[in-house]
């Protein structure tokens, strides 16, 4: 919060209201603690304005190049005045006297210099986010909107109005609608939000009829706080965006997610996150500090990771939050742009069923991938735990993209033990191509590929179903709406081609982890 009072020459400008010349102290617009009345043989402070005649500013001005001079012009433009010694000067043109000028431009610094002193006694004092803003209102006009992480509303202008439904929406609610959670979606602003570093303005009126100003403030490389504020009385310029960075330097004491989340929850996410990036040495640490965090250490754990398809334009911190609420016996935390749920499966109200039903229910709008991990019975295996559900979601991604899926669903589940033999052999496969690309598992799959092309045959997925199938003929004639003697005709074949039984037990283990490899696409056949 450490800031010495300054004012830009565009705010100071603004305030002003007088016509000035063209200068190239605009470009620079710099920044002044105060402002001074010129006198002959003084020294000033690069930090200060000073205030004269241009008569008597001209002569000195290339003597003081790191000095700024506001000057009354009181004499006609002629050769002396050069851009070299205009280079710092900013000329006013009004009829005003000197003393007038100067006494409202000590009026304006007086005016800033009491509002910066107001907000940086309430920061001092923690009296939060609404009295900051009150004490913004006349300073600032605009409609102004704070918002935590989750889009809960924290404070606003309370008494500057704003014709715009999505405000209105927020103010009655508390919190930004899921119609709203909507359009930020298809505009792609929660990217813009992730991504956005300083302030952000929004001109293209898709959302709101008046330009938007908005600055994001990430905690720990995550948005913490939204500030915005509708241009609804204040054009947006430059003068403003000076006034809005004054306000939100303030405002930033709030950004800190400790400050905007109970300290439970922050306790709980914070140890969570230490277990899974490993920054928890011992056992005996992690049982000591699992009850500070209000966990139970010893527990029927299971483990969901959520991976989002479009995790730059999606609202992590609402989703986790949204879920957190809705499954009472679990515990939610964002990591590696990836939801992490840890989810009690001895609480029998929330079961995995109904998990699965309300993970669905609230994620249809984000299409993601959920990778779920064995179950485990104490939080010192959350780490091992994450690995399995990322094994899943890798799995998962390498399915979708296959032809033998039918699921359109945009939320999709995958358990690490649905997929851990194909895991098994991709693993190793993948570690070690060489000493893996000439076995029967490979050489089988490969063969039937290879027949298939040739003569625009099926007898791959033919073998897929029938082994999934635990070889039952009719079930795979089912599937496959083909008659039962054909599907004989074509497991008969595959023999022959293959030259192996169908009947042993070594040879259909090898054949069910080829034909899982292959569907998974996760390692290239040979």
């Amino acid at each position: 919060m450490e800031q010495i009072f300054s004012l830009s020459l565009k705010l100071l400008l603004h305030d002003l209201d007088s016509a000035h010349e063209k200068s190239p102290l605009l470009e620079k617009n710099p920044l002044f603690s105060d402002v001074v009345l010129y006198a002959p043989s003084q020294k000033w402070n690069p930090s200060h304005l000073v205030v004269g005649m241009l008569s008597e500013i001209l002569p000195i001005s290339d003597i003081y190049p790191n000095i700024s001079f506001l000057c009354i012009r009181d004499r006609f433009a002629d050769e002396e005045e050069t851009d070299r010694k205009r280079k710092n000067v900013l000329v006013l043109t009004t009829n005003k006297k000197l003393h007038h000028i100067f006494n409202e431009i000590l009026s304006i610094f007086s005016r800033y210099r009491n509002w910066d002193m107001q907000m940086r006694l309430s920061v001092v004092m923690n009296q939060g986010i609404q009295p900051l803003v009150d004490l913004t209102e006349d300073m600032i006009g605009n409609h102004i909107d704070i918002m935590d992480a989750t889009f809960k509303l924290m404070g606003y202008t309370r008494n500057i109005s704003l014709d715009d439904p999505i405000t209105e929406r927020l103010i009655a609610q508390g919190y930004h609608s899921d119609e709203t959670m909507k359009q930020f979606l298809d505009l792609r602003r929660f990217e813009e939000f992730e991504k956005g570093n300083d302030i952000i303005v929004s001109d293209d009126f898709k959302l709101c009829k008046y330009v938007t100003i908005k600055r994001v403030f990430h905690t720990n490389q995550k948005p913490s706080m939204y500030v915005v504020m509708h241009c609804n009385h204040r054009e947006a310029d430059d003068s403003l965006l000076d006034l809005f960075r004054i306000f939100l330097h303030y405002m930033e004491h709030y950004a800190g997610l400790e400050n905007l989340h109970p300290s439970v929850f922050a306790a709980s996410s914070q140890y969570l996150q230490n277990l899974l990036d490993g920054s928890i040495s011992n056992m005996d640490e992690a049982i000591s500090r699992a009850s500070l965090a209000t966990i139970p250490f010893q527990q029927d754990y299971q483990l969901y990771v959520l991976s989002f398809e479009d995790h730059f334009n999606t609202p992590l911190a609402k989703l986790s939050a949204d879920i957190n609420e809705n499954l009472l016996f679990s515990y939610v935390v964002v990591y590696n742009r990836r939801i992490v749920i840890l989810h009690n499966r001895r609480e029998k109200a929330d079961s995995s069923t109904a998990m699965r039903a309300s993970l669905k229910a609230l994620l249809e709008q984000y299409p993601c991938l959920i990778g779920i991990s064995n179950p485990f019975r104490n939080l010192w295996n959350v780490r091992n735990a994450y690995e399995q559900a990322g094994c899943a979601i890798e799995y998962g991604a390498h399915i979708i993209h296959s032809d033998i899926s039918s699921d359109a669903s945009p939320v999709r589940f995958f358990h690490f033990e649905d997929c851990l033999l194909t895991l098994l052999v991709t693993k190793s496969c993948n570690s070690s191509p060489d000493l893996f690309k000439n076995s029967s598992i490979f050489q089988h799959i490969q063969t039937l590929i290879d027949y298939d092309n040739e003569h625009g045959s099926q007898l791959l997925t033919t073998l897929s179903v029938f082994l999934g199938t635990g070889k039952k003929a009719t079930d795979t004639s089912r599937i496959l709406h083909m008659h039962r003697n054909t599907v004989l005709y074509h497991v008969e074949r595959i023999e022959q081609i293959l030259g192996v039984s169908l009947n042993d037990p070594e040879t259909i283990a090898k054949l069910y982890l080829g034909v899982k490899t292959w569907e998974s696409g996760m390692t290239q056949m040979v």
